[in-house]
Protein backbone atom coordinates (compact mmCIF):
# COMPACT_ATOMS: atom_id res chain seq x y z
CA UNK A 1 0.00 0.00 0.00
CA UNK A 2 3.00 2.42 1.01
CA UNK A 3 4.68 1.93 -2.32
CA UNK A 4 1.45 2.66 -4.63
CA UNK A 5 1.24 5.82 -2.56
CA UNK A 6 5.05 6.46 -2.87
CA UNK A 7 4.32 5.79 -7.02
CA UNK A 8 1.40 7.63 -7.12
CA UNK A 9 2.95 10.98 -5.40
CA UNK A 10 6.16 10.79 -8.20
CA UNK A 11 3.72 10.59 -10.75
CA UNK A 12 1.85 13.72 -9.41
CA UNK A 13 5.39 15.46 -9.26
CA UNK A 14 6.25 14.17 -12.83
CA UNK A 15 3.31 15.31 -14.73
CA UNK A 16 3.83 18.51 -12.51
CA UNK A 17 7.36 18.99 -13.91
CA UNK A 18 6.44 18.66 -17.18
CA UNK A 19 3.72 20.93 -17.05
CA UNK A 20 5.75 23.41 -15.23
CA UNK A 21 8.77 22.61 -18.26
CA UNK A 22 5.55 23.11 -21.14
CA UNK A 23 4.68 26.46 -19.46
CA UNK A 24 7.89 27.94 -19.46
CA UNK A 25 8.90 27.25 -22.87
CA UNK A 26 5.55 29.64 -23.86
CA UNK A 27 7.57 32.63 -23.26
CA UNK A 28 8.29 35.56 -25.60
CA UNK A 29 9.84 38.78 -25.33
CA UNK A 30 8.97 42.38 -27.19
CA UNK A 31 10.14 45.34 -26.75
CA UNK A 32 9.61 48.95 -27.90
CA UNK A 33 11.79 50.79 -30.35
CA UNK A 34 10.36 53.94 -30.19
CA UNK A 35 12.36 56.82 -28.04
CA UNK A 36 10.29 58.08 -25.63
CA UNK A 37 7.16 55.93 -26.14
CA UNK A 38 5.30 54.47 -23.35
CA UNK A 39 2.62 51.53 -24.21
CA UNK A 40 0.08 49.62 -22.15
CA UNK A 41 -1.08 46.04 -23.12
CA UNK A 42 -3.49 43.84 -21.77
CA UNK A 43 -3.53 40.23 -22.39
CA UNK A 44 -6.78 38.10 -21.36
CA UNK A 45 -8.09 38.22 -17.72
CA UNK A 46 -7.13 41.52 -16.94
CA UNK A 47 -3.64 40.81 -16.87
CA UNK A 48 -1.63 43.91 -18.58
CA UNK A 49 1.89 45.13 -18.90
CA UNK A 50 3.70 48.50 -19.31
CA UNK A 51 6.34 48.96 -21.75
CA UNK A 52 8.88 51.72 -22.05
CA UNK A 53 11.27 52.46 -24.81
CA UNK A 54 15.12 52.28 -23.84
CA UNK A 55 14.42 49.34 -21.87
CA UNK A 56 15.53 45.58 -22.31
CA UNK A 57 12.92 43.07 -24.11
CA UNK A 58 10.37 42.46 -21.80
CA UNK A 59 9.49 38.36 -20.87
CA UNK A 60 5.96 38.05 -21.25
CA UNK A 61 3.36 34.18 -22.23
CA UNK A 62 3.22 34.25 -25.69
CA UNK A 63 -0.10 35.31 -26.63
CA UNK A 64 -1.90 38.10 -28.30
CA UNK A 65 -2.10 41.33 -26.73
CA UNK A 66 -4.28 44.15 -27.61
CA UNK A 67 -3.60 48.24 -26.46
CA UNK A 68 -5.06 50.15 -24.14
CA UNK A 69 -3.24 53.44 -24.35
CA UNK A 70 0.01 54.92 -25.65
CA UNK A 71 2.33 58.30 -24.71
CA UNK A 72 4.56 59.46 -27.02
CA UNK A 73 7.17 62.15 -24.74
CA UNK A 74 10.00 64.03 -26.20
CA UNK A 75 12.06 66.83 -24.82
CA UNK A 76 13.44 69.47 -26.37
CA UNK A 77 14.55 73.50 -25.44
CA UNK A 78 13.71 72.84 -22.20
CA UNK A 79 10.07 71.93 -23.11
CA UNK A 80 8.16 68.29 -22.49
CA UNK A 81 5.56 67.50 -25.54
CA UNK A 82 3.12 64.55 -25.61
CA UNK A 83 0.58 62.73 -27.89
CA UNK A 84 -1.65 60.34 -26.15
CA UNK A 85 -3.73 57.64 -28.21
CA UNK A 86 -6.39 55.22 -26.77
CA UNK A 87 -7.08 53.80 -30.55
CA UNK A 88 -8.07 53.17 -33.01
CA UNK A 89 -5.12 51.13 -32.94
CA UNK A 90 -4.18 50.18 -37.21
CA UNK A 91 -1.82 47.43 -37.07
CA UNK A 92 -1.27 47.47 -33.06
CA UNK A 93 -4.97 46.06 -32.52
CA UNK A 94 -3.58 42.64 -31.96
CA UNK A 95 0.17 41.83 -31.70
CA UNK A 96 0.87 38.50 -31.43
CA UNK A 97 3.74 37.40 -29.61
CA UNK A 98 5.57 34.20 -30.92
CA UNK A 99 6.65 31.65 -28.56
CA UNK A 100 10.43 31.82 -28.22
CA UNK A 101 11.06 35.03 -30.49
CA UNK A 102 11.65 38.77 -29.44
CA UNK A 103 9.01 41.11 -30.97
CA UNK A 104 10.02 44.59 -31.95
CA UNK A 105 7.08 47.02 -31.92
CA UNK A 106 7.83 50.67 -33.73
CA UNK A 107 4.95 52.98 -33.33
CA UNK A 108 5.22 57.05 -33.59
CA UNK A 109 6.81 59.19 -35.60
CA UNK A 110 6.90 59.77 -38.98
CA UNK A 111 3.14 61.12 -38.22
CA UNK A 112 0.65 61.80 -40.65
CA UNK A 113 -2.07 64.30 -41.01
CA UNK A 114 -4.96 64.14 -42.24
CA UNK A 115 -7.64 66.38 -43.25
CA UNK A 116 -11.07 65.35 -42.41
CA UNK A 117 -13.82 67.73 -43.75
CA UNK A 118 -17.63 67.62 -43.75
CA UNK A 119 -19.94 69.71 -45.95
CA UNK A 120 -23.10 70.82 -44.46
CA UNK A 121 -26.01 73.44 -45.74
CA UNK A 122 -23.66 77.14 -45.08
CA UNK A 123 -21.10 75.34 -43.22
CA UNK A 124 -17.88 73.37 -43.42
CA UNK A 125 -16.40 70.90 -40.85
CA UNK A 126 -12.90 70.33 -41.18
CA UNK A 127 -11.08 68.18 -38.42
CA UNK A 128 -7.30 66.99 -38.56
CA UNK A 129 -6.56 63.21 -37.78
CA UNK A 130 -3.02 62.57 -36.64
CA UNK A 131 -1.71 58.97 -37.45
CA UNK A 132 1.44 57.07 -36.71
CA UNK A 133 3.42 54.32 -38.26
CA UNK A 134 1.40 51.38 -37.46
CA UNK A 135 -1.58 53.62 -38.06
CA UNK A 136 -2.63 53.91 -34.79
CA UNK A 137 -4.91 57.79 -33.78
CA UNK A 138 -3.78 59.92 -31.48
CA UNK A 139 -5.44 62.62 -29.29
CA UNK A 140 -5.89 65.77 -31.50
CA UNK A 141 -4.29 68.23 -28.34
CA UNK A 142 -0.70 67.79 -27.99
CA UNK A 143 0.86 68.99 -24.47
CA UNK A 144 3.49 70.85 -23.88
CA UNK A 145 4.83 70.74 -20.63
CA UNK A 146 1.40 69.04 -19.24
CA UNK A 147 -1.13 71.59 -20.66
CA UNK A 148 -2.52 71.37 -23.85
CA UNK A 149 -1.77 74.05 -26.90
CA UNK A 150 -4.12 76.36 -28.39
CA UNK A 151 -5.86 74.59 -31.71
CA UNK A 152 -3.83 75.71 -34.73
CA UNK A 153 -4.82 78.47 -37.20
CA UNK A 154 -5.62 78.03 -40.83
CA UNK A 155 -6.36 80.14 -43.21
CA UNK A 156 -8.22 79.31 -46.69
CA UNK A 157 -6.61 80.84 -49.93
CA UNK A 158 -8.10 80.71 -53.66
CA UNK A 159 -5.92 79.79 -56.74
CA UNK A 160 -4.60 83.31 -56.77
CA UNK A 161 -3.52 83.36 -53.14
CA UNK A 162 -6.65 85.45 -51.77
CA UNK A 163 -7.83 84.83 -48.35
CA UNK A 164 -11.31 83.58 -48.34
CA UNK A 165 -11.24 82.70 -45.07
CA UNK A 166 -9.59 81.91 -41.54
CA UNK A 167 -9.62 80.51 -38.20
CA UNK A 168 -8.40 79.02 -35.39
CA UNK A 169 -9.42 74.79 -34.80
CA UNK A 170 -10.90 74.44 -31.92
CA UNK A 171 -11.08 71.61 -29.13
CA UNK A 172 -14.14 70.29 -28.68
Amino acid sequence: MRDRLTLLLLGIIAVALVGVCFLAQRKAAVTLATPGAELQLEGGFGRGLILRSGSPPTPVRARAYRPTSLTLTREQDGATWQLRSWGPWGQLARISLPRGRTTTLEVGPPLQIKPQVEVYPGQVRMALGLFGRAGEKYENSILKNHQRIPGPQVKILDEAGTLLASGQFQYG
